[in-house]
């Protein structure tokens, strides 16, 4: 009787406090509903404040809760701009993994020396490699100086590529228009005569581009004549004249002694 007692009471409690039972029962649910449907927002929440928290509190990880990494961008490697310049001269259509031992790419150097007269072989020269991987990091210039949109990154990108062309930045090309691209900007503008600020207009940034691009240009024909210079001319066939002695030929053209 004493347990039927208290649950007469509990269900009376119940129903007379009902709203205020109502709200506490929708706060819990929403607050499960809410642990699962706003994971993400959740997460970015944690992540903005994580600076903040003791070092020693324990992130909680559930099946919705998960972190998803940016995909990093591969570091250009010295193998890596050798086939892209084997594949802006036209040698080279595998994927740019910087793996040159690939047959691919031992493929693409090959015909490169046979091409250029360079040799038989798909194994490079070591000023022949320079060249190339030269050649690569100017083809990868090219592609920035070149690239569509106004977005910050891709702009930012534009102007350092061609503040390193013209030689007034020497750091990343990341996009990131900061303190070192400002510095390189202002010391293009004062080379130029063109001001002294560290902005760039549209008319000021077309030139600069126009500047740069021509210059890469440049040298990209002239990294491709050093390595057409590298190899031999072909070898002339001779006719029977040519392969005379010039005394046998002085000899046929004299005439005929008269005896």
């Amino acid at each position: 009787m004493h347990t039927n007692y208290l649950k007469v009471v509990l269900l009376g409690s119940l129903i007379s406090g009902h709203t205020l039972y109502a709200d506490f029962a929708d706060g819990v649910v929403g607050g499960l509903v809410g642990g699962a449907v706003g994971s993400v927002i959740t997460n970015e929440i944690y992540n903005s404040n994580k600076a903040s928290e003791p070092a020693y509190r324990p992130v909680q990880k559930t099946a919705s809760h998960r972190t998803h990494k940016r995909a990093s961008v591969p570091k250009m490697t010295d193998g890596m701009k050798l086939q892209k310049a084997l594949a802006g001269l036209g040698f080279y259509r595998g994927r740019i993994d910087g793996e040159v031992n690939s047959f691919e790419t031992r493929t693409a150097i090959k015909e490169l020396n046979n091409a250029y007269h360079i040799g038989n072989t798909a194994s490079l020269k070591p000023e022949e490699k320079d060249t190339l991987i030269y050649l690569g990091t100017l083809f990868m210039f090219d592609r920035y100086l070149i690239a569509q949109g106004n977005d910050k990154i891709t702009r930012g990108k534009r102007i350092q590529t061609a503040l390193k062309v013209l030689g007034f930045y020497y750091g990343k090309i990341d996009g990131i228009v900061g303190s070192g691209t400002r510095r390189a900007i202002s010391e293009y503008q004062q080379a130029y005569g063109l001001g002294y600020g560290s902005g760039l207009d549209f008319e000021a940034e077309y030139r600069l581009i126009s500047n740069a691009k021509a210059k890469n240009e440049k040298n990209i024909n002239d990294s491709i004549a050093a390595l057409k210079a590298m190899g031999q001319p072909p070898a002339k066939p001779q006719n029977d004249m040519q392969k005379q002695t010039p005394e046998i030929i002085k000899l046929q053209t004299q005439p005929a002694q008269q005896y």
